[in-house]
């Protein structure tokens, strides 16, 4: 623990100054968020500026890591966009160094049971609330309990639900004090129900039990979300109930973009 440490990173994060997730939640509308695979910072402040509520860095499956992050965070904290990270575990050291290096909604993969997503929480609070250590690396939040009840109350928090446990016990999960979502993966969630289908978005079971999700989080006073392979299925997405919904992959609009102009270079009209 590093009692009164100063900010000393070399890149420099201003505080925080909104918060266009919670607006758009407050306005009765849906969050949108962009899904960023690649670990450059010019492409993921080039994504997030592009009006997106939130840039998700995903250290599970991406090519961005730890090392990374920071960049990657003072690149979207220059756009109005919120930065997330897709966790690569519920792994308390990791969940600790990325909030510390200014991280302010985390979705934390393979949540299966109500233990986990409290471990979850706690290792995302600060005492008496939970167990996160002191430590930050920039003044986002200020200093001392100035920095602690700002950060808790600004930190976002989404459990996947995506595997069979998760599913069986996606109500006592929900029930979680301290969470905020619930996060759904529809990849490793159609793996888990042994569908033939694979994330399939307009699959009837699949679409029943994403039903039960949005149910079971709105019951509980927390947020539903989802990622959606496309603009039109996130858009289904969000008709359904949905309200953090990541609808663009970063990999994604750059090899489309790529295919687009290289196509209409060699075959114009």
């Amino acid at each position: 623990m590093l009692p009164d440490l100063q900010p000393r990173s070399s890149l420099r994060f201003g505080p925080v100054t909104s918060d266009p997730v919670r607006a758009r939640w407050s306005a009765g509308e849906v969050a949108i968020a962009a899904w960023l695979l690649l670990e450059g910072p010019a492409s993921a402040e080039i994504v997030a500026g592009a009006g997106f509520d939130a840039a998700v860095i995903d250290l599970q499956h991406g090519h961005a890591t730890l090392e990374d992050l920071p960049h990657l965070v003072a690149a979207i904290e220059r756009t109005p966009a919120v930065p997330f990270i897709r966790a690569s575990w519920n792994a308390p050291a990791e969940l600790m160094r990325a909030l510390d290096l200014g991280v302010r909604g985390v979705i934390c993969p393979m949540v299966g049971s109500r233990t986990e997503a409290e471990a979850f929480v706690a290792a995302c609070r600060y005492p008496p609330a939970g167990t996160r250590s002191y430590g930050p690396l920039h003044a986002a939040f200020g200093q001392g309990r100035e920095q602690t009840g700002a950060a808790d109350a600004a930190v976002l928090l989404f459990a996947m639900i995506e595997t069979a446990d998760g599913l069986a016990n996606v109500d006592a999960i929900a029930a979680t004090p301290g969470l905020d979502g619930l996060f759904v993966g529809p990849s490793d969630l159609s793996l888990a129900m042994g569908l033939e289908t694979f994330a399939d978005l307009s699959d009837p079971a699949l679409l029943a039990t994403l039903d039960t999700i949005v149910d079971t989080a709105t019951s509980h006073g927390i947020e539903p979300g989802v990622h959606a392979p496309s603009p039109a299925r996130a858009a289904e997405m969000a008709a359904r109930g949905f309200r953090f919904v990541s609808c663009a992959v970063d990999a994604d609009l750059l090899g489309e973009a790529a295919v687009t102009a290289l196509r209409a270079t060699r075959h114009p009209g």
